[in-house]
């Protein structure tokens, strides 16, 4: 074998060890990226998962009204974008407001958040009725008022607790055609975006505002709101 056909021997040879190299660092960048998004997905549902449970008054809720309601069947169904609209507005609910006690306090101090006030309204007498629309406010410590999440008359939010400093869980549901459902979200107010997690329950015999109800029928407002 001449000298040249060695050379181009080596070469070839080569060529071959670098696209092998190149072809397992890409493969394991993608193994790699593959188990990040999955331990990011675990963590996300472990999350969902605690924060649920500190929702007792919730969870007890659903399941007095739908026993076959199950914790442990929530599961993961879409990330959308939040569409960030805000204004300048400082919190309006005080102390002598009915929504005061469950006002969300974000853990770090960033500011606050009101899953009720956009929903119910007290009248001078009598029990609290409800707007066919509901909203997840957030009014931030630097005096802007921010809309995380908005539902029309088909669903309705019922409780809210912050996971993290970063993360807030709302649980509601959801009607459709086959019943009423109950949802959750994970909301990430910093990075606009938001975790839908759907369960397989629909129930034709939960009643649309009961939590709500429930939650706001005894109590009487002080400052109007």
């Amino acid at each position: 074998m001449g000298s040249s056909a060695i050379y181009k021997l080596i070469i070839f040879v080569f060529t071959l060890i670098f696209i092998g190299a190149c072809t397992s660092e890409k493969l394991s960048e993608e193994n790699i990226a593959e188990s990040n998004s999955l331990s990011a997905a675990e963590e996300e549902k472990q999350l969902l998962e605690i924060g649920i449970q500190q929702l007792s008054s919730w969870s007890t809720h659903w399941k007095s009204n739908a026993p076959d309601f199950n914790l442990q069947s929530f599961t993961y169904s879409r990330t959308d974008s939040i569409e960030q609209i805000e204004r300048p507005e400082e919190l309006h609910i005080g102390s002598g407001s009915p929504f005061f006690p469950y006002l969300k306090k974000n853990p770090d101090g960033e500011g606050v958040v009101d899953i009720y006030s956009y929903k119910v309204v007290f009248p001078e007498e009598g029990n609290p009725y409800f707007n066919p629309d509901a909203e997840v406010t957030y009014f931030r410590s630097d005096g802007m008022r921010e809309r995380l999440l908005f539902m029309g008359p088909s669903g309705v939010f019922e409780d809210a607790v912050w996971l993290t400093s970063e993360a807030l869980l709302v649980v509601g549901h959801f009607e459709d055609e086959a019943g009423i459902s109950p949802k959750a979200w994970i909301i990430y107010p910093e990075t606009a975006k938001v975790s839908q997690y759907d369960n397989p329950l629909h129930s034709k015999t939960y009643t649309r505002e009961s939590f709500l109800t429930k939650r706001f029928s005894r109590l009487k407002t002080q400052d109007g709101v």
